[in-house]
């Protein structure tokens, strides 16, 4: 899996700071909430940045591998319904990240957003 891979490269990030000494739970949780920070910051971007932009440019490619880390995250042998209601998800919004990158359509990312609000809402409850 490389899932690990992906793990490391992504906490040398900002995010870093944030979750090297947490649990893998709230290193999810953190990843959540990157990715919802980097959707907003993207689709604000595509509405009101140059058609060619660093902020732009980051936000996508940190939006994806939040997604990429998310998907690698799942489950399938514990809990496989929930693991592939959850990819579902994720591919949702993948999609919407990709699409609206290349159309430079805000809404399909704006649209993408409440998903992940409601799995991170749901992740907090979970102790």
């Amino acid at each position: 899996m490389n899932y690990n891979v992906s793990i490391k490269q992504y906490l040398t990030d900002e995010i870093a700071a944030k979750t090297t000494s947490l649990n893998p739970h709230k290193i999810i949780e953190e990843v959540l909430r990157d990715l919802k920070k980097n959707m907003e910051t993207l689709a604000y971007s595509i509405d009101n940045e140059p058609v060619i932009s660093s902020i732009k440019s980051q936000s996508f490619s940190k939006s994806l591998t939040a997604i990429y880390i998310l998907q690698s995250s799942l489950n399938f042998e514990e809990g496989e319904e929930i693991a592939v209601n959850l990819y579902r998800i994720y591919e949702f919004c993948k999609e919407g990240i990709m699409k609206g990158f290349t159309k430079r359509d805000s809404k399909l990312i704006y649209d993408a957003i409440p998903p992940i609000d409601e799995i991170l809402d749901g992740w907090k409850q979970i102790k």
